[in-house]
This record gives structure tokens, C-alpha cells and sequence, in this order.
């Protein structure tokens, strides 16, 4: 599964220009509709990054988990956004997540972050910790703190089997509003160019 954005040629545009003499104009459109991805997938990446916390360079263009672009070319125009990130199609299509190895999803019940972009201790890693089960049935992880008749359990994460995702990146919409905001400018530019250019 991924997410796919094509931005596909005006093939009636092109035999009209090529009617009025204007032999390069696939190539024209083909550049057309790379800029038209490329502005589109700066805005898909700059919704992911400001609505996610992002470590590392997974997103960065061109790696395997990025939001990537596929140019036009003259035989085939149809310039292409995606990226396969499973964790982004989960975050953006609001679908309910459940353990890819595990058999429980640890949900913090406390702040567990020094900061924003902190990783998340896992349970195994913190020291003192014990599992009940509460009279609800819901299995807890809980922290022993303090000594003594001062001892406390603080309840730190609630396992579960999955959970629901709310939507947090927006991917298809970010990138269908700067296609239909610039589209129609950049055409009419490449169609400028393509008659100017004409000899």
C-alpha cells in the first residue's frame, strides 16, 4: 500500500499546440508537470515534518521511505508524488494500528519524552517496572518509586492490542491544493515559452 499523487498530461492541449505548428511541446508539458510534482512534493514534505516528529533523514527525497517524485517525460506525461512509509499512510488515511512484531501496543499513560524529539523509553528499558492487570482486565506496566513504606506504583504504559490513529498529516490534500493553485499558471507559462521558442 502507499500513497500516490499523479499529475497527468493534457494530451488534447498538446495536438492543439501541435496543430499550430509547436513540434516540442510534449517536452514543454512533460517539464510543465515535473515542476507541478516537484511544488508538490515540497508541500507534502513540509506537512509531514510540521505535524510529525521526524528523526533522522527517512523523509529526505530519494530515500526509501520519502515522499518521492517520478518526472514526466515527452512519451509518457504523467509526473508522479509517493512514498511507501507505512507509518505515513497509517498517520494520514486515520486507519486503527496494531502491533507490527509485538502482540501488545505499550501506550504511555505519563509524558515519557524529555522532549519533543526525545525517542520513548520502552518498558523493557526502564528499571522497576511490573505488569498488572487492573479490575478493568487492562494489562498496566507500573514503575516502583521510592523505598520503604514510601514505595508507589506509577502507572507508566497500558498495553493494548490496537488502537485508533487519528489523522495527523494531510498528504493528499496538501498536495492537491498547490496542484490546482499553480497547474494553471505553470501551463500557461510552458505554453508561453513553447510559442516563443518556436522557430
Amino acid at each position: 500500500m502507499d500513497i500516490r499523487i499523479q499529475v497527468k498530461g493534457i494530451d488534447e492541449l498538446v495536438r492543439n499546440l501541435r496543430d499550430l505548428g509547436v513540434n516540442r511541446i510534449p517536452n514543454y508539458v512533460a517539464r510543465a508537470l515535473t515542476e507541478i510534482a516537484n511544488q508538490a512534493q515540497d508541500a507534502m514534505i513540509q506537512n509531514a515534518q510540521s505535524n510529525l516528529v521526524v528523526r533522522g533523514s527517512w523523509l529526505t527525497k530519494g530515500t526509501k521511505y520519502g515522499i518521492n517524485r517520478k518526472a514526466a517525460t515527452k512519451n509518457d506525461l504523467t509526473a508522479e508524488v509517493s512514498t511507501t512509509a507505512p507509518w505515513l499512510i497509517e498517520q494520514e488515511t486515520k486507519t486503527i494500528i496494531t502491533p507490527r512484531k509485538a502482540s501488545s501496543l505499550a501506550m504511555p499513560r505519563i509524558w515519557q519524552r524529555g522532549s519533543r524529539l526525545a525517542v520513548t523509553r520502552s518498558p523493557k528499558n526502564i528499571p522497576n517496572t511490573i505488569k498488572l492487570k487492573s479490575k478493568f482486565g487492562n494489562e498496566i506496566i507500573y514503575q516502583r518509586q521510592g523505598s520503604g513504606r514510601l514505595t508507589s506504583l506509577v502507572p507508566l504504559f497500558i498495553l493494548r492490542k490496537q488502537t485508533p490513529e487519528k489523522q495527523r498529516v494531510h498528504l493528499i490534500n496538501t498536495a492537491t491544493a498547490m496542484v490546482n493553485k499553480i497547474a494553471l499558471p505553470v501551463m500557461a507559462d510552458m505554453v508561453q515559452t513553447a510559442i516563443q521558442e518556436n522557430p
